[in-house]
């Protein structure tokens, strides 16, 4: 065990920040290296004088930030060079852990996919799909996506559609072809974990923006006074937006707040991309960005979340500028998505298996918000009937990462609100809670009532993220 002690005599704002940035520095400098075992938690509050819950808040932010990794019943080390795999990526079994974390919105209600193969097999030609496609992606699969493009509120050209790997691949070759390396691109302060890395990946700056607050004190549409705040002061290019069931906060945006920050992306000349892969399950049909702006919007649209996540099939709508540039950035990174899992995503769609598939998911979903709300009740839970997961407001003092952690060990999973928001944020108190990765209708509910219980629990200690006296 290291006996580390932080310099924290001169720091400014929460001395839980002040001993995750020295432990921060300390690592950099290569005081405290790979492995190191640092002291117990109770130790180093007596230590520096602080309460214990201050150092566990502490020790959480520096888990945030990936420097420390804990291990139960052996203390908290200073963490390798490579990360663990993120709690996002599904690992092949998991049957034990009751899953609130990811969002697979009820696939144990996808389509028969042997029917579906079944079908395929008895197409005429079918042996076309057997080689090489246009990287855009075939005629009859851009048109499928067209049609997919009428519940999202778009009128999609099918010259301007192009086939993607999945939403996820359509966010990067889109973003890759509308803007350069370097460019700055605003996005809402808690957001889609994935643009984080993606977007950094291929040299894009990410801005976060606040959101406006709704009556009810819930989260609204990117303010879009600070967007162009930021357009101002950082030069952005770009905005990023999810315009229904934004997630995490589960927020549909009216077509006056659309309207608002178009009128702000016209007057900066900013590109919008806008992603919606939970549209379908709204039950109105509001106007795109693609529609309201389509000289500067490109537009994401999956069926992932409704069918089929393992066809990895989603489409991107792009302005005709950018045509030619969204052909190469497929053609570069995958050549093309695959046609034949297009095939049967076009079946799919052709034979009603879309709505069908909706109509389900959208009455398990209506139980399932209403048992969430009746079983975490005082505690405020943004979403609604038609949302797929919520957006879960904890008391102030209590620590989002310290319930994750806890609810964990009893095997559940949940995500903090630091996995919505830039590194250099302290996590906020929310937790996100999805409704419909778990099949089990019993166990979907006796883990909520262990998280409300978990949250209770923790409410009524005291704030311990000051220095005692």
């Amino acid at each position: 065990m290291t006996m580390w002690i932080p310099e924290i005599q001169d720091a400014e704002g929460p001395i839980y920040i002040a001993i995750a940035d020295a432990l921060e520095s300390d690592i950099k400098e290569g005081i405290l290296g790979q492995g190191d075992r640092l002291p117990p938690q109770r130790e180093l509050a007596y230590q520096l004088g602080v309460t214990l819950g201050t150092v566990t808040r502490a020790y959480g932010e520096a888990e945030r930030r990936r420097l420390v990794k804990g291990e139960t019943g052996r203390g908290t080390y200073v963490a390798p060079e490579t990360h663990k795999v993120s709690p996002l990526i599904p690992k092949e079994d998991e049957q034990e852990i009751c899953d609130l974390a990811r969002n697979f919105a009820y696939p144990h209600l996808n389509p028969n996919l042997s029917e579906g193969l079944i079908r395929m097999a008895r197409t005429a030609g079918i042996d076309r799909l057997n080689g090489f496609v246009p990287s855009e992606g075939l005629k009859a699969h851009r048109e499928t996506g067209v049609l997919v493009f009428k519940d999202y509120g778009l009128d999609a050209d099918p010259s301007r559609v192009a086939v993607t790997c999945g939403a996820q691949h359509g966010i990067q070759v889109t973003c890759q072809a509308l803007f350069r390396s370097g460019d700055a691109i605003a996005v809402d302060r808690f957001t889609y974990p994935s643009i984080f890395p993606s977007l950094a990946s291929i040299g894009l700056k990410l801005v976060p923006v606040p959101a406006l607050i709704r009556s009810d004190g819930g989260f609204g549409a990117m303010d879009p006074q600070a967007l162009a705040q930021a357009a101002r002061v950082h030069g952005i290019k770009g905005v990023f937006l999810m315009p229904n069931m934004q997630n995490p906060t589960t927020h549909t945006m009216s077509v006056e707040e659309r309207e608002n920050l178009v009128q702000v992306a016209r007057e900066h000349d900013l590109k919008i991309v806008e992603d919606d892969p939970y549209t379908p399950f709204l039950p109105e049909t509001l106007p795109a960005f693609g529609a309201l702006a389509p000289e500067r919007t490109a537009s994401i649209a999956s069926i992932s979340k409704v069918c089929s996540p393992g066809s990895r099939i989603g489409f991107v709508h792009v302005p005709e500028l950018f045509g030619d540039s969204i052909r190469n950035k497929i053609g570069e990174s995958t050549w093309m998505a695959s046609p034949i899992t297009a095939e049967l995503i076009a079946g799919w769609v052709r034979e009603g298996h879309l709505f069908k598939t909706l109509r389900l998911k959208r009455k398990a979903n209506r139980v399932r918000f209403q048992r969430a709300r009746e079983i975490l009740s005082p505690y405020f839970l943004q979403g609604g009937i038609d949302k797929v997961f919520g957006w879960l407001r904890l008391p102030d003092h209590v620590d989002p990462d310290a319930i994750q952690a806890t609810l964990g060990h009893q095997r559940i999973s949940v995500l903090s609100s630091r996995y919505f928001q830039s590194r250099d944020h302290a996590s906020a108190p929310y937790l996100r809670l999805t409704f419909g990765s778990e099949a089990s209708e019993e166990r979907f509910c006796k883990a909520l009532e262990r998280v409300r219980a978990t949250i209770d629990q923790l409410a009524e200690l005291p704030d311990l993220s000051r220095p005692v006296g």
